[in-house]
């Protein structure tokens, strides 16, 4: 993580840096979810560890900065380039959020969300 983006994660407040020897080795950070879009795959209270330099495969869940707020997805691009984060729980599909790809720059990928699993692709989509 660089600093500038350590600087981001402090000042958004809902971050705990862990340091105990919990943390799997690639997390660079964890925090608790406060949503349930990702439901039932990551239930709103879990405490979820982030890679921080891990690249997001395509339906991977990740931690997004998007307009102030911290964001937990699934994300994928389309053809035409834009950027879908996508609720996991069909239920919610309300929480989706696409940017075109002339938004894209408005949009932080924080890292990876490590799961055991990843979710499978969102069947509504």
């Amino acid at each position: 993580m660089t600093e500038e983006e350590r600087k981001l994660v402090e000042e958004m407040g809902g971050f705990v840096f862990d340091e105990a020897g919990t943390a799997p080795e690639a997390a660079g950070f964890s925090l608790c979810i406060t949503e349930d879009c990702m439901s039932p795959y990551i239930r709103p209270g879990q405490k979820v560890y982030v890679s921080p330099v891990q690249k997001l495969s395509e339906f991977e869940v990740g931690i997004f900065y998007l307009d102030g707020k911290v964001l937990c997805r699934q994300w994928c691009e389309d053809l035409a380039g834009t950027l879908h984060l996508l609720a996991a729980d069909p239920g919610r599909a309300d929480a989706n959020i696409s940017l075109s790809r002339q938004e894209r720059g408005r949009c932080l990928c924080l890292g990876r969300v490590l799961l055991d699993k990843t979710p499978p692709a969102p069947l509504y989509f």
